[in-house]
């Protein structure tokens, strides 16, 4: 029996930095990355020193930049100074703006230190890195004096990963590439590879050339049996909604919920728990029932059939102003 080759990754620099911003995969993707090289042995990730340089390079900027998104500062219009909880609100707002500040600090702090969670797997995923040689400097060089891709005009750094690339991968092995900077990817769309890059690739390989904007879709693609970082999401957003704090905070999970895709029987039951007991979610909705009770409604009638005679009738009391449904037993 032929023993199964591993998978030829490449991870575009821009991916790994995305981990300390706001992604689209997180830091278990991470994780299940490394497993698949370490453990199972089905992925053999690529790295280069040129890439390792570039990461420290941007690292710190980065992770300021995504701190400086981070405001600390919650406004309570004097409109509501009339009501009974002004000020419960305005000193728990203060107390909050205590706390985010002091979890700001302490992380810049794990960021000087190098002790992210995200640096250690990093970290760990750059110790085999292969070494750029003086002639795949040379060939990057030439790549770029003549303008072929992948690289923006001035850069070397996009030339120097290709050129090793093209030197390191077997001609019969396919390579997959992660990247969402548009310097792989085709200008008549971005999901497809730039065309110059693969007729160079085929012009004397028997091995195919693929192209990801995230590390969920290479995974959804190629090992489709672990569970998609989706399904994470759904699962913690209905932990957030769980323990959300604030009418507006209950209302932009909410949101966030409706545009996650469908839900499983398990998840549906934990949003009705979360729904009905938590009064930041039930009370939000006597103030805005169109963007509590109305919504999660949405989500809850495919299911309705499966709720008890009791859970159904809880849930019309505790949101009232939501539709009729119209299978009701009762």
């Amino acid at each position: 029996m032929t023993e199964k080759k591993p998978l030829n990754l490449f991870i575009d620099t821009n991916v790994l930095l995305g981990f300390y911003r706001y992604s689209k995969d997180d830091l278990a993707k991470l994780n299940q990355l490394e497993d698949l090289i370490v453990k199972t042995k089905d992925i053999k990730l690529i790295v280069t020193s040129q890439q390792v340089d570039e990461f420290y390079r941007n690292r710190d900027k980065v992770i300021a930049d995504v701190v400086k998104e981070l405001s600390t500062s919650i406004s309570i219009p004097q409109l509501f100074s009339g009501h009974s909880d002004y000020k419960l609100i305005r000193k728990q707002a203060e107390m909050i703006k205590t706390e985010v500040e002091r979890v700001k600090n302490e992380t810049l702090e794990d960021a000087r230190k190098g002790n992210l969670k995200a640096d250690a797997i990093i970290s760990r995923l750059f110790k085999d890195a292969t070494v750029v040689s003086t002639e795949i400097m040379r060939k990057a060089k030439s790549r770029a004096e003549v303008g072929n891709p992948p690289g923006k005009a001035g850069s070397l750094g996009d030339a120097i990963n290709w050129e090793l690339l093209l030197s390191v991968v077997p001609a019969d092995e396919d390579l997959h590439i992660v990247s969402r900077d548009g310097d792989y990817a085709s200008a008549l769309d971005k999901g497809q590879l730039n065309s110059f890059l693969e007729k160079e690739w085929n012009k004397s390989r028997f091995g195919s050339l693929h192209l990801y904007e995230t590390l969920n879709s290479l995974f959804k693609t190629n090992f489709p049996q672990i569970k998609l970082m989706d399904e994470y999401i759904k699962d913690d957003l209905i932990r957030q909604l769980g323990q959300s704090g604030s009418f507006d905070g209950s209302r932009a999970i909410i949101e966030k919920l409706l545009k996650v895709g469908n839900f499983s029987e398990k998840q549906i039951a934990a949003l009705y728990k979360a729904a009905t007991t938590n009064d930041q979610v039930y009370n939000a909705h006597k103030y805005s029932p169109d963007l509590v009770g109305d919504k999660l409604w949405q989500i809850i009638k495919p299911h309705w059939s499966k709720f008890t005679k009791e859970t159904q009738t809880n849930w019309m009391e505790t949101f009232p102003d939501n539709s009729e449904p119209e299978d009701l037993p009762f």
